[in-house]
């Protein structure tokens, strides 16, 4: 009887072992993990760009001369001075007194598209980047397709032939032939990849300085994501989708797509990416040069930021009794309304 319920004992603690270890496995999730984006990966924007070391020592050299006696390219880079504090319309003003077809640093160029971009001047914007983009025949679609697409839409937006969710900004991302194009394909011959690199070239070249809201520049992340979600990745949807939300906060569609991917993602226990650390903030005046000349100029590989943010002036109080110390004076008067008090207790009396 012994050795039997010895057995029994033994095939209870076997089953009950076996139902624990079955519980478990039933019950284990995968660990979160990012999201392989091998094709096409979100790298950091540069919203509010530096300025390179040759462009921050000549801002410095020019202010030691009086502005009459400025050369035409001493008022060139004044001009990108005032598009780093962020004064377009002063920096317009003094590109058009010039030969802007001497810009040839990138850098530069991304100034003055800056500027006519957020002056409005799209048709000069357009003319300019039909000039100085180089078409790439070799892509499927390339940056400057990207650039002029974008602008063209602003034009359409002003002169109210952009028609609102019917007009598609990126016609390519409308092709049919794109549900034939091979996904798996390695980056450099993928015509996918092409199109997902061009748009977000231009993003990258729209969205400097910019944190205005923008319903054309909100619309046009909203076809990247969508296109990334079909396409590519959960990931790169979640950032454009964010990035369309930046621009214009009310689309209630876009707020529907943003937290279908989230519920994707977390279906998959995808990892998010930072939205605020790729995209990067604009601060105002981050860039602004004291008035007066800075002897010390920046070294070679960093840029100085002692020169930047001159202390507000203090409003200094005038001192009517310099020669007693505060602590001191409020002392006296305590003292004072002391004895004031004696004396009308002594009067009293």
């Amino acid at each position: 009887m012994k050795t039997m319920m010895k057995y029994v004992t033994l095939i209870y603690l076997l089953f009950a072992c076996n139902s624990i270890v079955i519980g478990q496995q039933l019950s284990y999730e995968e660990p979160p993990r990012q999201e392989n984006t091998y094709l096409f990966e979100v790298l950091n924007y540069d919203r509010q760009p530096k300025p390179p070391t040759y462009i921050y020592n000549r801002i410095l050299q020019i202010h030691e001369n009086a502005m009459p006696l400025w050369t035409a390219q001493d008022s060139m880079f004044y001009a990108y001075e005032n598009v780093y504090l962020q004064k377009f319309e002063l920096a317009l003003s003094v590109f058009s007194r010039l030969n802007t077809d001497t810009i040839a640093e990138p850098h530069a160029k991304s100034l003055y598209r800056t500027t006519l971009f957020k002056t409005k001047r799209f048709e000069l914007l357009a003319a300019y980047n039909e000039k100085t983009l180089r078409e790439n025949s070799n892509a499927f679609y390339s940056v400057k397709s990207a650039y002029q697409d974008l602008v063209k839409a602003y034009i359409a937006n002003r002169t109210n032939t952009f028609i609102p969710d019917s007009t598609a900004i990126f016609s390519v991302l409308k092709d049919p032939a794109l549900e034939e194009m091979k996904r798996n394909v390695s980056p450099h011959k993928n015509r996918l990849v092409d199109i997902a690199f061009a748009i977000d070239s231009a993003f990258r070249q729209f969205t400097i300085l910019h944190d205005d809201a923008d319903y054309v520049l909100s619309k046009a992340f909203e076809e990247m994501a969508d296109f990334q979600r079909d396409y590519f990745y959960l990931t790169n949807a979640y950032f454009y989708y964010s990035g369309s939300r930046h621009y214009n906060k009310n689309d209630k569609e876009v707020v529907t797509k943003y937290n279908q991917v989230i519920n994707e993602m977390n279906k998959k226990r995808y990892l998010f990416i930072s939205f605020k650390n790729k995209f990067g903030k604009i601060i105002k005046n981050r860039y602004r040069l004291e008035d007066d000349y800075i002897e010390k100029v920046a070294p070679e590989d960093t840029v100085s930021m002692k020169a930047l943010y001159p202390a507000p002036k203090k409003e200094v109080k005038k001192d009517y009794l310099p020669w007693i110390d505060y602590p001191i004076l409020i002392m006296i008067i305590l003292g004072l309304a002391l004895l004031f008090v004696l004396l009308f207790m002594k009067v009293k009396k």
